[in-house]
């Protein structure tokens, strides 16, 4: 049998049939049309084709900590998921930075609430709240809520005293393995006053998880902790 040659040339389907004329142009039209989609998004924001076509569900745009209260004058680590990267932050109040690759928000001098916004490179928007309030003794976030294996990033205790041996003393309530209620990790160059924390897998039977901050006078500042599902689970 003699095979046409169109300007795609012979072509076949999955089972090594050859197309025929009729159908060729359907399909090459829907080629063209799925390839300049992409390409049209791809041109939107700071995004690749490359990047397009390696991460089709890249899963829902969100910030973590989901919410959190601090301390007024205080600074605590965010960052985004989810969505297409590179992320831009912005706060309604307080003021977000950047150092050493690591993305900051500082609370404003007040007790007020806060809307953190995140922007992704296809515009597409998150939001999370941040409570700025003093709760405890010395300086130490009071809750957040972060999602299963997430973690706080390294938060902060200052004030109080530790005039005597120089550092916080930091625990992890209730009592249990890092399977069970997650785990703390001291900072790698600051341990003495700061620490991360770190969720299981699984939400914890037990909520919420406490992390205590005990300085040298034995007063104790508490995080409190929500572990919640992952975003889409």
């Amino acid at each position: 049998m003699k095979v046409g040659r169109g300007f795609f040339g012979p072509m076949s389907n999955s089972s090594g049939k050859r197309i025929s004329r009729r159908q060729r142009p359907v399909l090459c039209t829907a080629a063209l049309i799925v390839l300049a989609s992409s390409l049209v998004l791809a041109g939107c924001g700071d995004i690749s084709l490359s990047q397009l076509l390696e991460k089709q569900a890249p899963g829902e745009l969100g910030i973590t900590p989901q919410i959190a209260t601090i301390s007024p004058n205080s600074s605590i680590e965010i960052s985004g998921k989810g969505g297409f990267t590179p992320y831009t932050f912005s706060a309604t109040y307080g003021i977000i930075e950047e150092i050493g690759g690591v993305t900051y928000y500082t609370a404003p001098g007040s007790a007020i609430s806060d809307e953190i916004t995140v922007v992704d490179a296809l515009s597409n928007q998150a939001t999370a709240i941040m409570n700025v309030e003093n709760l405890n003794p010395f300086s130490f976030p009071a809750a957040m809520t972060i999602a299963v294996g997430e973690s706080t990033g390294y938060v902060q205790a200052a004030g109080g005293d530790i005039s005597v041996t120089g550092k916080y003393t930091f625990w992890l309530e209730p009592a249990g393995g890092p399977d069970d209620v997650g785990t703390l990790v001291p900072h790698p160059s600051f341990p003495e006053d700061r620490v991360k924390y770190v969720a299981p897998a699984y939400i914890p039977e037990v909520l919420p998880i406490l992390v205590r901050a005990e300085d040298d006078i034995g007063q104790v500042s508490t995080l409190e902790l929500t572990v919640v599902a992952a975003t889409g689970s």
